[in-house]
């Protein structure tokens, strides 16, 4: 029997300054899924757009008889105009894809593509190629989150020439040399925020501890790597229960890694611990100093504990990366002044500034009124958080607008949002601080 060409289309992250700083963990991950259970039925491949102009995107792509995609919201004008120049080329060929914006907008994926799959992937793709087998393709397969990741193999990355693979300056200072990759060892987040588009909220799924410890093994030895970016929604689980057995995991190991986690709930044993499995920055997911923002967010903000934490990673000699978002609800007039005070106050090594941005799947999006929102925009290309990666000059571009009156207070124009954004950025290019 002819084998099936099967080519997994990694868009481009045009949007991204730095795409290859991101490893496409769910191809690989599916990729390796599909090897493992059809073996040489499929003739799969890894076609990576990243650094591509996309007028250049065809004549890299070849003749393969499926093509699967996996979209965030940025990447769905893109797939979709490639998919139109695609089906010119490659009449005979399917497309299929899932992801977060298929999920959240089957309208949008039905009308582009052969098929799509919501939710996560792994039994939905199986069910798939199944069907292609017996030629009996449907329009829509579903799947839930699944109850444990057991049997998820370990992500190969031979699908990569080793240059996508491993890049330098993931993490800082004396570590800027080594050679890094991303990874991902659990799903979901136990916490609900407002502004949140994770869609696995409520729980934690971890990968079983010796595969963390196996994996990392893998690319040490085939791909020289020696730092990580854990992609994970907390590198320090809430609790000891998880975070003692995901730390001495990764510890086995001995390597560095950076990760992120919450700016409350972690105790000094546990930043001791990550600190001894290799841990040499944390990003926290602060987003504000204002409690009464984080309040309307659903992401209650005791700025004490916060504090506390901070200083905890100080003595620890663990670098610190602060979350901030501008334009939140409830924000004070001089917010750009506290900001600024209190990350010179506890030696922040770097700010990820983002923008307020109401995204698809937020309860923000979803309900813009409860928030005092309004008129926001359906271009997909514009649900961009950070600007001024490509232009320094770059000004940031508000997605909505706040009503003048609002059951918090007074809502902010667009133009004092993306003033206060401005004010930041360049404070943090030009001081000690890094943007």
């Amino acid at each position: 029997m002819k084998s099936i060409r099967v080519g997994f289309i990694n868009s481009s992250g045009s949007y991204n300054a730095e795409p290859f700083r991101n490893q496409p963990l769910t191809i690989i991950y599916l990729l390796t899924y599909l090897e493992k259970y059809f073996g040489e039925k499929l003739e799969l491949s890894l076609i990576d757009l990243r650094g591509l102009p996309e007028n250049e995107f065809v004549s890299h792509i070849p003749e393969n008889d499926i093509f699967l995609y996996t979209l965030t919201t940025l990447d769905f004008n893109e797939a979709e105009r490639l998919v139109q120049k695609l089906r010119d080329i490659y009449p005979i060929a399917k497309h299929i894809s899932g992801g977060p914006h298929i999920t959240l907008f089957p309208q949008d994926g039905g009308r582009v593509f052969d098929a799509i799959a919501l939710g996560e992937g792994e039994n939905s793709i199986i069910e798939l190629f199944n069907d292609i087998f017996n030629s009996e393709l449907k329009p829509i397969y579903r799947q839930g989150p699944l109850s444990d990741l057991q049997t998820i193999p370990i992500p190969s990355r031979k699908w990569l020439p080793k240059s996508s693979v491993v890049i330098q300056g993931l993490l800082n200072k004396e570590y800027l040399k080594h050679n890094g990759t991303s990874t991902l060892f659990s799903r979901g987040c136990p916490f609900d925020c407002h502004f949140c588009s994770n869609l696995e909220k409520g729980s934690v799924r971890y990968m079983p501890y010796e595969t963390i410890t196996q994996e990392i093994e893998y690319l040490k030895r085939e791909y020289g790597v020696n730092a990580l970016a854990l992609k994970d929604d907390n590198g320090i689980p809430v609790g000891r229960r998880f975070a003692r057995p995901w730390l001495e995991a990764i510890g086995k190991a001995d390597i560095k890694w950076r990760g992120q986690s919450r700016a409350t709930g972690v105790t000094e044993d546990m930043v001791k611990l990550a600190k001894d499995s290799g841990c040499v920055e944390i990003a926290v997911g602060l987003e504000t100093i204002t409690p009464e923002s984080m309040d309307i967010l659903n992401k209650p903000l005791n700025l004490t504990e916060a504090k506390k934490y901070l200083l905890t990673l100080q003595k620890h000699e663990i670098g610190i990366r602060i979350h901030i978002i501008v334009g939140l609800p409830g924000e004070p007039e001089n917010v750009v002044d506290s900001t600024l005070k209190f990350c010179d106050e506890f030696g922040v090594n770097s700010v990820l500034l983002s923008l307020l941005t109401p995204l698809p799947g937020t309860a923000m999006y979803n309900n813009p009124s409860s928030f005092g929102m309004k008129n926001i925009t359906k271009n997909w290309d514009d649900f961009r958080v950070a600007f001024g990666s490509f232009d320094a000059n770059e000004k940031p571009k508000m997605t909505f607008e706040y009503e003048k009156e609002t059951s918090w207070g007074k809502g902010k124009s667009s133009e004092e949002i993306i003033d206060n954004y401005m004010i930041l950025q360049e404070a943090f290019r030009e001081g000690s601080r890094k943007f």
